[in-house]
Parts: C-alpha cells; structure tokens; sequence
C-alpha cells in the first residue's frame, strides 16, 4: 500500500524523531531537583546570575531583596556572556517566577537539537542507521545525560559545534557561500558561548581547509578569510575587550601556571582513566581507530577535531583531570569518529539473515536503554531537600550585625542562593594545593589569618576545617563559639583571646 511504502521509506526519520523525544523526556527525570547532581558550583553560579537578570527585569517589591538579587550578578566570576542566563530568565518571566526545571527543559532541548545535526552528518558520511546508531550513543549515554541537562552553557556549545561541522562539511562539498555563512555563525556562537571551543573549531576548520583548498589556495581564498574573520569577530569583541581583565586573569590563572602538570607522565594516565569512566575506553579507542577509516575528508575533519581536544586537554590540565564537563564534547565526538566503524558493521551485518540483523538491533536497543535506565536511576536516587533546607538554616544563623568570612562548599554560591546571604571566603585547602603549584610563596599563617579577617566580625566554618589543623587550632584557641549547629561553626571574632 502506498501508505506502507511511504513509512518505509521515512522509516529513518520517524525512528530519529522518537530518539530524540526520547532523549529530551529522559532529561526532564526529577524536572525540579536542586542542581546538586553535577558540580554545584558551576551550576549555582549560572543560578545567580539568572535571578540577577530576572529580577533586573522583574523588580521585586522588596528593596532589599531587590538590592542584594542584582548584587549577585558581581558576586561571582564573569566567564562568558550571559546568553543561557538570560534565556532561563526570560524563561522565569514566562513561568512566573524562578525554577531549575527552566534551564532543564532549555538545555534538554538544546542538546536534541545537536542530535538532529549529528544525525545528519554520519547520515551524509556514512548511512542514515549509521546515523541512528550515533545518535543513540549521544542520547543515551548516562554521563551525557547527566551533564547535558546542568544548568551551564557547555550543552549550547556542543550543540553549535555539531551545526558547525555539519555547515562545514556541506560547505567541502559545494564550495557554496551560503554554507560558508553558515559555518562562521555557528562557530562563531559556540565560541561566543564558551571560549574553549575555539580548540575544537580552530582544529576542525583548519583541517578541512586544508583537505580541500589546500595550504597554498587558502591565503588567496575569500571564503576562507570569511569564515575566519566572522568566525572570530563577536567572541573576539566580547573576550578581548569587554571582559579583558577576567579573560587574562583566567589564561593566566588556569593556562600559564599549571602547565607544568602536563609535564608528568602520569598525568595522560589519569585524564585516560578519567575519560574512560565516563564515555568507555573502549569506545574512545574506537572511536580513535574510525578516524583512519573515514573517507577523507571527513578524516581531515576528525583529525582536526581530536588534535584541537588534545590541545585542549593539555593546556587546561588541572580541569582535564577534575572537570567532567570539560570532556562533554566527546559525546558528540565520539559517535562521529565511529561513524566509520557503525558503516562498516552495517554492511556486513546487511549479508546476514533476518534473524541475525533481529539480534543485532535487539543488542543496540538494549545497550541504549541500559544507558537510560543506568542515568534514570542516578536521578531518582537523589534528593536534595535536606541540602536546601540545610542552607536555609545556615544563612539564619549568621548574624546580621556585622561581616562574615567562611570555610565553606561551593565558593558559598549555595548560601547565596537559598540563604540570600554573601561571605568573604576563606581559602579551601585545594585552592592552597593549586597555589603551590602555580608557584605563589605560602603566606605566614597569622599574618594571612590577620589579613584576610580585617574589618570582619565573624567566621563561619561548614567543611573542611579538618583539612587545616593550623587553622582550626588557631580558631579555638583564641576565639569563643558564636553559635553551633548540625554541619556548622560559627566563631566570634570580636573578642582575640591570647
């Protein structure tokens, strides 16, 4: 019947179609769960900014709240604009007031959309099964899933790195101006968006410039200066000259100083161990060895990109190691370098029996919804209620007539948040470790205690105080308990006793 033979033939798309809703639903588990499931602080920082930006738009009839939510916004680093931020609080302004399920739904969707272009590039390289297949591992995949549901810009710049691959291999194949168009805008947003994507979209598009203009061509070729020069041009005017400070004092502060860790050995063990939890080596070695199996161009293009995340992971080797959203790229990387692999499969798997190809799809889809289920259950597993509350309780109890410094999780970005309350920061004893390292002379204890306590009343402690036995003396012995409650200290520092 004409009806069967037309779903026969879009059979591909309509399987997409339920990939992708499927992925999007499985991000939405547990919709309005505090963000406490995937670096805090991280997430907490993107919050703060937002509420600051809701409320700049939606005053409040509390002067004081008013004053203290647009504070925020200065309150923490500035890192790159504000575009998800103020997306999720326009978000708010929709839903009548703040939710984390905002930036859920937002970057759940996001990150579908990238599945659409992956897709459509293994589609164009290799075959649309192939394409289904990478998808699948993109979607389901529970570190993936996690990761790209987190309230930060890192699945914005995935997803428009995916755009620009594709853009950029339809422009290899037709040398057209509109491709070439396309490509410098997506580029150019996704390292807008983040600027560590420059690695990747520097690597990808120099590699293909080169498989098809050439070394000689491409200084003569006013495609190629376009795309550079547009691709370059927002993220140059925000980074270099809007935020120049912060900029410099990121390359220097986690570039520059810690580029002797790379230098260990034992280094490249663990940033593969690191990786290997959370995408499989197996598949990471694969996915390695489909590069030399792709067809040219697209060799080119993979090369470029996996030389640009060695770069990466060598000149930001402290977050290499401890950052797992700074490896989310390579769930999208990864499907597309094995896209080779799938192909290969695929054609042979196309000489077997019915029964044989049964098998093989019943293995897929069970791996794939092993993965959800695996990511579905870490969800449901968590509840973080206790921590709101717990937050809530601490901010209370700090006193209101005078300033607070603390020993505390997540950069105090939680106190902010839940308690309304902002503190000077005592140093964690992993900011000491990464001040030796980048070479800092390690203060006399007394006279940092002096200075960084100057002109401050009290001192909150709610972790890690173990970590600083000098520190922890130091405070009982010359200061007397404010107050004490479950999972915190706080000490009055009105009264030094000797």
């Amino acid at each position: 019947m004409p009806m069967t033979e037309g779903l026969r033939a879009r059979w591909p798309q309509i399987a997409l179609a339920a990939l992708l809703l499927g992925g999007f639903l499985l991000r939405l588990i547990d919709l309005h769960d505090a963000p406490l499931d995937f670096h805090p602080t991280r997430q907490y920082r993107d919050a703060l900014i937002a509420r600051s930006i809701y409320y700049g738009w939606s005053p409040s009839d509390d002067p004081e709240r008013q004053a203290l939510a647009l504070s925020m916004r200065d309150r923490v680093a500035e890192l790159e604009p504000p575009i998800l931020e103020s997306s999720v609080a326009a978000g708010y302004l929709v839903s009548g007031g703040e939710s984390f399920a905002v930036a859920r739904v937002l970057n759940a969707l996001i990150w579908a959309l990238g599945g659409w272009a992956l897709y459509a590039l293994i589609a164009r390289v290799a075959s649309p099964l192939a394409g289904l297949l990478g998808v699948a591992y993109y979607l389901a995949l529970p570190f993936g899933v996690i990761a790209s549901r987190s309230f930060q810009p890192d699945a914005l710049m995935v997803a428009l790195i995916a755009f620009a691959a594709y853009a950029a291999y339809r422009w290899s194949e037709t040398r057209a101006w509109n491709w070439a168009l396309l490509t410098a805008a997506a580029a150019g947003l996704a390292v807008l968006v983040k600027a560590l994507a420059l690695y990747f979209v520097a690597g990808m598009l120099v590699a293909l410039v080169l498989a098809v203009v050439g070394a000689r061509a491409m200084l003569r070729d006013r495609q190629v200066w376009a795309m550079a020069a547009l691709t370059l041009l927002l993220p140059s005017a925000y980074y270099l000259f809007n935020i120049a400070d912060s900029s410099g004092s990121y390359v220097q502060d986690w570039v520059i100083s810690l580029l002797s860790l790379a230098a260990d050995p034992g280094f490249y063990v663990r940033w593969l161990n690191f990786i290997g939890k959370q995408l499989g080596l197996g598949a990471i070695l694969l996915a390695l060895g489909g590069v030399a199996l792709a067809q040219p161009v697209l060799r080119w293009m993979l090369a470029g990109l996996w030389i640009g995340y060695a770069v990466y992971g060598i000149t930001l080797p402290h977050q290499t190691t401890t950052h797992e959203y700074y490896h989310l790229l390579l769930v999208w990387l990864l499907p597309l370098s094995l896209a080779p692999v799938f192909q290969l499969v695929l054609e042979k798997l196309a000489e077997q029996s019915r029964g044989w190809r049964l098998l093989f799809a019943a293995v897929v889809l069970g791996g794939a919804g092993f993965g959800a289920w695996i990511a579905r259950s870490t969800l449901v597993g968590q509840d973080y209620r206790a921590d709101e509350a717990y937050w809530t309780q601490v901010a209370e109890a700090i006193p209101a007539d005078g300033d607070t410094i603390a020993l505390t999780q997540y950069y105090g970005h939680l106190l902010m948040y839940y308690g309304w309350r902002h503190v000077a920061l005592w140093p964690e004893t992993a900011e000491r470790q990464l001040a030796e390292v980048r070479g800092d002379a390690n203060p006399d204890f007394v006279d940092e205690f002096e200075d960084r306590t100057e002109g401050i009343d009290y001192f909150l402690v709610t972790a890690f105080l173990e970590q600083q036995p000098e520190l922890e003396s130091y405070l009982y012995g010359h200061y007397s308990l404010y107050a004490e409650g479950p999972g915190y200290l706080i000490f009055d520092l009105s009264q030094f006793q000797p």
